[in-house]
């Protein structure tokens, strides 16, 4: 199990709200990372923070944004003229 020293920023990962993404600190660790909680998480360490981060220790959970798929770039070949 790790120490945590901090966790911010909780946003949910996908439409169900089973995961959230937060910016952890572990004191095992020198810097600040992603972690993605999941409540089905096999290590305790996750569900623990994703129990955590529900019940709104580390401030609102921000809401799903599905992202925006790329738009196509037309494709050329070859030289072009004008």
């Amino acid at each position: 199990m790790f120490t945590l020293e901090y966790a911010k920023n909780p946003i949910y990962t996908d439409e169900t709200g089973n995961a959230i993404l937060l910016d952890v600190k572990f004191e095992e660790f020198s810097e600040e990372m992603l972690f993605n909680a999941c409540s089905y998480d096999p290590e305790s360490h996750g569900v623990d923070l994703y129990n955590r981060a529900k019940a709104g220790e580390f401030g609102s959970i921000s809401a799903y944004v599905k992202p925006i798929p790329p738009v196509d770039q037309p494709k050329t070949t070859g030289m072009q003229t004008i």
